[in-house]
């Protein structure tokens, strides 16, 4: 009898001994803690906090030290401090405000083309952009905005820690997550001039959209968030090949949203939005730790499907903003990012490969 009990192992050590099951889950269960946080608080901007959360859980990166952490939530204090601040003292004189606004997004494209967080770049470029936006309506909404941000990307990474601590990797792979990332870095690293052209670059094709929301006082800031967000991705600016990917993941992530919205609409509940968070993560997880080509395809359409999701359900949501009109401002800002890029590698002169180290 103790030789059979020593042969056959238990179910739960025989799931979490699978790496991909083990992240399925935790993808799963933090998405759906970072949902039900975000929607039970509903503070300014909450339906980021699920978006970041994401952004750690989606990948095998092992579980972020509690430093690292507070660092993250130090800088995004401080740079939403800092919107703060600079919009109170120069919005009052466009034409400065927009130069800092440009020489700030330089700064951080270039920082990001160095080997500066992208995470971490992305939440500073929302903080720098969203914040001044919001101010042209008043400077008590931004300072709500700003300490939106904070909270939700403390709340986020606290969340990212909890579900690592309960559902730990297998030991064999901590340590191939460990190292694989640095051995990638050191191995591609790219010199200043490109770092500026990059950077150049990027803030050509994102400037314009802040600006237009700059001197045009518009208030959605859905689209503006969204190309804060995929200017960050590496592949965007590499070709069309990438572009029309980002377009099709976004559309599936669309498509998902618009069906979970109409679910919602017949049983407004907060415990069923909470269940059909967590049954899409299992399938969106599931496909996305698998070692299918398209697998990251999935991970991209669940972010947007939460994006539009909660953006639309929020109380701060437009209130006739249904899940369609998210959709198509998403793929406004989706299309645009895959013009924009490709206009200026037409212009360039470059082939479609020119910047696939990104």
């Amino acid at each position: 009898m103790s030789a059979e009990a020593t042969v056959t192992p238990s179910a739960a050590t025989t799931w979490r001994s699978d790496a991909r099951t083990v992240r399925t889950f935790r993808y799963a269960g933090g998405s759906t803690l970072a949902v039900a946080l975000a929607m039970g608080i509903d503070w300014q901007l909450s339906f980021l906090a699920p978006i970041l959360a994401l952004s750690f859980l989606g990948t095998p990166a092992p579980r972020p030290a509690p430093k690292l952490m507070v660092t993250f939530i130090v800088i995004v204090a401080a740079a939403s401090l800092f919107g703060v601040t600079v919009s109170a003292l120069l919005l009052p004189y466009p034409i400065v405000f927009l130069l800092v606004e440009g020489l700030l997004l330089f700064l951080l494209f270039y920082h990001l083309a160095r080997g500066a967080p992208a995470l971490l770049v992305t939440w500073l470029m929302i903080a720098l952009t969203v914040i001044p936006v919001m101010a042209l309506q008043s400077m008590e909404l931004a300072i709500a905005i700003a300490k939106g941000l904070v909270v939700g990307a403390a709340g986020a990474l606290a969340i990212v820690w909890i579900t690592h601590v309960l559902l730990p990797d297998p030991i064999t792979d901590v340590a191939s997550a460990t190292t694989a990332p640095n051995g990638k870095e050191r191995s591609a690293q790219p010199t200043r001039h490109e770092c500026a052209t990059r950077a150049w670059l990027n803030t050509v094709v994102v400037f314009p959209v802040v600006a237009l929301y700059l001197m045009t006082g518009l208030t959605s800031v859905l689209i503006l968030v969204m190309i804060a967000l995929l200017s960050m991705q590496p592949d965007v600016s590499t070709g069309y090949k990438a572009g029309i990917a980002l377009i099709v993941g976004n559309l599936m992530g669309g498509i998902a949203a618009i069906v979970m919205y109409e679910l919602l609409v017949m049983v407004p509940e907060y415990a069923y939005l909470i269940l059909l968070t967590f049954l899409a993560a299992l399938f969106f997880g599931g496909q996305l730790f698998s070692d299918k080509p398209k697998a990251p395809l999935f991970g991209m359409a669940y972010s947007t499907m939460l994006l539009v999701v909660l953006s639309t359900t929020s109380s701060f949501g437009d209130a006739d903003a249904k899940a369609w009109t998210r959709v198509a401002q998403i793929t406004i800002a989706v299309v645009y990012l895959v013009v924009a890029y490709g206009a200026i590698r037409s212009l360039r002169g470059k082939p479609e490969s020119a910047h696939a180290t990104s």
